[in-house]
């Protein structure tokens, strides 16, 4: 059995305490559960106080009293807070009108009703899955933006401080080593080439291909770059 502190949490919405009893049998020794007997109840277990996470799925009925399943699903795609969780409807009515509108209400997947175990863990399970997929993509996609952001910085950086590192050469070369400022000089200038290394450094894990980032800069695969500006050396 699974650790229950790590364990996936499914809200059951339905308002037949007899499904409820059959999918909590299903459903107890994998996960975390959590019921509604009404659209209303499981709106406010949801985006009430919100003193507990949200589950990480809802298992909903269509036909219901008061709040139909498809409102339910409607309303929480409209919410940030429970937009992303996936919803996999458990209905007898299957018919193509009725998961149209499942469907368009934001809905994941459907379970028919009499339940089976097999096909209620395996769509249960293929819907974490996605939902897991979908998180790691986000995260990834907003590590290649950071990535390439501080390709963009650093290619800013980097002309500035060969600029300065360059003035400081000339100068130094127009004075004697016993000049104050011969040694001022040199410092800024090891300084300065500190900072272009630290840039050259970073630049090379950026891999992505970025544009018009500052003043219509093209930021290209700095990898590929350096191997072309060794080669042309």
């Amino acid at each position: 059995m699974e650790d229950p502190a790590k364990r996936k949490t499914i809200l059951i919405v339905d308002d037949a305490p007899a499904n409820i009893r059959v999918l909590m049998e299903i459903l107890k020794m994998d996960y975390e559960i959590r019921v509604a007997t009404s659209g209303p109840e499981a709106l406010e277990i949801t985006l009430g106080d919100q003193t507990d996470p949200p589950p990480d799925l809802i298992l909903l009925d269509i036909i219901m009293p008061e709040m139909d399943g498809c409102e339910v699903c409607h309303r929480f795609k409209a919410e940030p807070a429970t937009k992303d969780i996936p919803v996999v409807f458990v209905t007898a009515r299957t018919d193509d009108e009725t998961l149209k509108r499942g469907y368009e209400a934001g809905g994941t997947d459907y379970v028919r009703k009499p339940v089976s175990r097999v096909e209620l863990l395996a769509r249960i399970k293929s819907a974490l899955d996605q939902k897991e997929l979908t998180r790691k993509l986000i995260e990834e996609e907003k590590l290649q933006g950071i990535l390439e952001m501080a390709g963009a910085v650093c290619h800013e950086l980097n002309q500035p401080m060969q600029s300065i590192s360059g003035f400081s050469q000339l100068l130094m070369m127009e004075m004697k080593e016993d000049d104050p400022k011969y040694e001022y000089l040199s410092i800024i200038k090891s300084q300065a080439d500190r900072m272009g290394g630290i840039t050259r450094k970073l630049m090379r894990i950026t891999k992505y291909e970025t544009v018009d980032y500052i003043e219509s800069t093209k930021i290209i695969d700095i990898d590929r770059a350096a191997k072309d500006g060794e080669s042309s050396d």
